[in-house]
């Protein structure tokens, strides 16, 4: 009797325990990085056995799921830019699990560590194309010293002879520039001029479609930049501090380019430091040119120092200061522009921001931000003697000496809030900014002359006296935006935005949709799609140039002496702008390949429409007279990228993309008070379209060895336009309908890595355009010259070295 009784308590017991382990309860997923700043949008996988279950990190970097595990089971991490974590055994009685997801960096203490594979992120709806530590490390990009190179390397993104970029088919202005989320696009030009130490760069991000609500003041695209952060051990970079040489009329000093970082902890657990300082010698050489009278020597430096200090658990503070100083004697020399013609160009530029991040219990987070930046811009020209435009070159003295500056204040609020179930998973966002912008100008003018090829006088500009002027504009923003994550596979991206500024003062509504659906869980195949309305900022160089002064164009006969003539030319504003707009849409499918390849086909579409343009109010074939401020600036851009990824084992990726585009617009001329092409405006190509281009780069190991990798770079596209034009810079033909001969480059190297003691060592040397492909910069336009559509200034072949120390604690 008494062994039946214990038998039965025993099930009992069993039953119970039993039912214990399989009853369901929530568990909460926490994932941070190692300085405990929160990662969302992390992909977190729970394994038992062969079940599996997929989630997503919302904003404050948590996700939860009810739990009906009756055994021991795995959760793993794993975002783009960090290393995977894996948790195993965890208890099935676990109600909170916390995972952190450290930073991928050039050296790591744990060899066994490997990068994280590409995945296909099920939520991501923009088509987000990212570059972090393995691409901006092993890509040898050229000019390695400036990260606004690599960018070309990403589809979508072409690079003028300027350096500057243009994203979809975008003017320059038209993109939003951030550096650690600040905006650090220059206030007037609207060209991304701050630099920074290449090696400071943890990733960069590009988007050009379907991004939300969040970015305004941009229909281009986002081109963001994040700084790295130092941890609790202490670690320095030292790159290319050996100068280098260059065979150019004679052998003579070519680069110094030493960079250096240095971080670690203010107080281990709490509070970090980073700070990455560089300088540039160069000795810029036009082999064109004289030899006593061919090169420039500028000078450039740069510091980046941040710091981030964990205030409570729940507030995180970090702070940054950029400073930038650049100095060129012979700033714009080239092969059409002589020593003499060229200024003596300083620029000093600053950013100085803080940040802080609040969490609190519920799951919301609130970030606030204040940041200003700065420029100073001055050039001036070598003496006083007549500046001469004639259809080879340009001889005497620059015309105009100037001296800018322009500031930012920014000011941003975002709040993350909690997510909500209803009918799937709601992820909320919302936030506002403020921009209190400021331009001043000094400018003094000397006349212009425009010969002949035989010397004749053909026309002299001379510009009235310029005042001093000062301009303000106040702009304002807010958004909202909802992540919808269904039970399903898709996810719906809807938002609505506001802007305002003190110049057009109208309220714009931005209304934008994307959403991205996965056929499979894991996501293998997604297709991405969506459709928005984005609105430019008021780009303050056409209102810059309605406060010029007037030209007076003086005419001359054909004996170069007898005025024929005159005309005045001035800028001015109307009574109301509107403000420029693009309507975007897109379509992507990504599919995951055997053999760990990866494919990408993107569809982007984008109309604008009220862009800025000066109209000449005076007949069609008049060369001057009074120009007004429009909105008839029309402009399309079409393009099918497709890209293909292979990954090999421990991250030596090969990529691959082909580019069919046309960018196009009904204004190509930009008419200026001062130096401007004449005559009537026309439809054509944007100078940077390239209707056809492809790119490939990787790194790959040397077969038979353990220490030398393969790097490479590749770039074909068709050349860019321009329009030709008569001594006297009036236009012939239509705008834009000459090219440039295609542009080929094939770049390969090799490098060596080892580690030394302490420290890690790497040395790579690249071959430059190895095929020697004529690749010009400069073209002579003037049908008048003898020397018409003659091209200079080549790429050429060269040998480029990289040479790098790494500590390794």
């Amino acid at each position: 009797m008494r062994a039946a009784v214990l038998s039965i308590y025993v099930a009992l017991l069993l039953t119970c325990a039993a039912a214990q382990t399989v009853e369901s309860h929530l568990v909460e997923i926490r994932v941070s990085d190692e300085n405990r700043s929160v990662v969302s949008g992390a992909l977190v996988t729970l394994t038992q056995g062969s079940n599996s279950i997929q989630l997503h990190t919302d904003y404050s970097g948590h996700c939860e799921f009810v739990s009906t595990f009756s055994a021991a089971y795995q959760i793993s991490a794993e975002k783009q830019g960090y290393y995977p974590n894996v948790a195993r055994g965890i208890d099935p009685l676990t109600r909170n699990v916390e995972l952190t997801l450290t930073r991928e960096r050039r050296v790591q203490q744990n060899v066994n560590v490997i990068e994280t594979p590409p995945i296909i992120d099920p939520e991501q709806t923009s088509n987000l194309s990212s570059m972090d530590t393995p691409e901006i490390e092993n890509i040898p990009y050229p000019t390695s010293r400036d990260i606004r190179n690599l960018l070309p390397y990403n589809p979508g993104v072409v690079q003028d002879a300027t350096g500057q970029v243009h994203v979809a088919g975008s003017m320059t202005y038209e993109t939003k520039d951030l550096l650690d989320g600040f905006n650090i696009t220059s206030p007037i030009s609207g060209t991304l001029s701050m630099r920074f130490n290449a090696d400071a760069v943890r990733s960069t991000e590009v988007e050009s479609t379907r991004y939300p609500v969040e970015y305004g003041q941009a229909s281009g695209g986002i081109i963001a930049f994040r700084s790295g952060m130092g941890d609790d051990h202490y670690r320095f970079n030292v790159t290319d501090f050996v100068p280098s040489f260059q065979d150019r009329n004679g052998l003579q000093f070519d680069q110094f380019l030493p960079r250096l970082t240095f971080s670690g902890p203010l107080k281990k657990g709490r509070a970090w430091f980073y700070d990455a300082a560089e300088s540039e010698f160069d000795n810029i050489v036009i082999s064109e040119l004289p030899g006593n009278a061919d090169n420039d020597l500028l000078w450039r430096g740069s510091n980046l120092a941040k710091a981030q200090i964990n205030l409570t658990s729940a507030d995180r503070m970090t702070l940054g200061l950029l400073l930038n100083d650049y100095h060129s004697p012979y700033e714009g020399i080239s092969p059409l522009t002589p020593k003499q013609t060229t200024t003596d160009r300083n620029t000093l530029a600053g950013l100085a921001y803080v940040k802080n991040q609040f969490s609190f219990s519920d799951g919301t987070v609130l970030e606030l931000g204040l940041g200003a930046v700065r420029f100073r811009d001055s050039y001036e020209p070598h003496g006083t003697a007549p500046f001469v435009i004639n259809p080879e070159t340009t001889n005497g003295s620059y015309f105009e000496n100037l001296i800018g500056h322009s500031e930012r204040v920014q000011e941003t609020a975002d709040a993350y809030l909690p997510p909500k179930q209803l009918a799937g998973r709601h992820s909320v966002k919302l936030g506002m900014e403020v921009d209190q912008i400021h331009y001043s100008e000094n400018t003094t003018r000397q006349p212009v002359n425009y010969v002949s090829e035989n010397g004749t006088l053909i026309r002299q500009s001379i510009f009235a006296p310029q005042s001093f002027f000062s301009h303000n504009n106040l702009e304002l923003g807010a958004y909202l935006e909802d992540r919808w994550s269904s039970h399903g596979n898709l996810t719906i991206e809807p938002g609505i935005r506001f802007d305002w500024d003190d110049i057009v003062r109208k309220p714009l509504f931005s209304p934008r949709v994307a959403f991205a659906y996965s056929l499979s869980k894991p996501a293998k195949t997604k297709v991405s799609a969506g459709v928005g309305l984005y609105y430019d900022r008021t780009q303050l160089q056409y209102i810059e140039s309605a406060f010029q002064s007037p030209r007076t164009d003086v005419y001359y006969a054909a004996n170069g002496i007898t005025p024929n003539g005159s005309v005045i030319t001035n800028f001015v504003l109307p009574t109301s702008l509107e403000e420029p707009r693009v309507i975007n849409w897109s379509i992507a499918v990504e599919q995951k390949l055997p053999g760990s390849n990866y494919l990408k086909c993107d569809f982007v579409e984008k109309r604008g429409t009220r862009g800025f343009v000066f109209q000449n109010n005076n007949p069609a074939d008049s060369l001057g007279g009074t120009y007004t401020l429009t909105n008839r600036r029309q402009s399309k851009y079409d393009a099918m990228d497709i890209s293909l990824r292979h990954v090999f084992p421990h991250g030596y990726t090969l990529f691959g993309a082909y580019t069919r585009s046309s960018a196009r617009t009904n204004e190509v001329l930009d008419y200026s008070p001062t130096l401007s092409i004449l005559g009537p405006q026309g439809r054509g190509p944007l100078p940077w379209d390239t209707p056809n281009r492809v790119l490939s780069w990787g790194w790959l190991p040397v077969p038979l060895t353990k220490r030398f990798d393969f790097v490479y770079t590749l770039q074909w596209h068709t050349g860019f336009a321009f329009s030709a034009v008569n001594a006297n810079q009036q236009l012939v033909g239509t705008p834009d309908s000459y090219r440039f001969p295609d542009y080929f480059s094939f770049s390969p190297g090799l490098e060596i890595r080892f580690h030394w003691r302490k420290y890690y060592l790497g040395l790579r040397g690249v071959l430059e355009n190895a095929t020697g492909h004529a690749n010009p910069f400069t073209v002579n336009n003037v049908t008048d010259s003898h020397q018409f559509l003659t091209y200079s200034n080549f790429e050429g072949r060269s040998v480029t070295a990289r040479i790098r120390i790494i500590s390794t604690n």
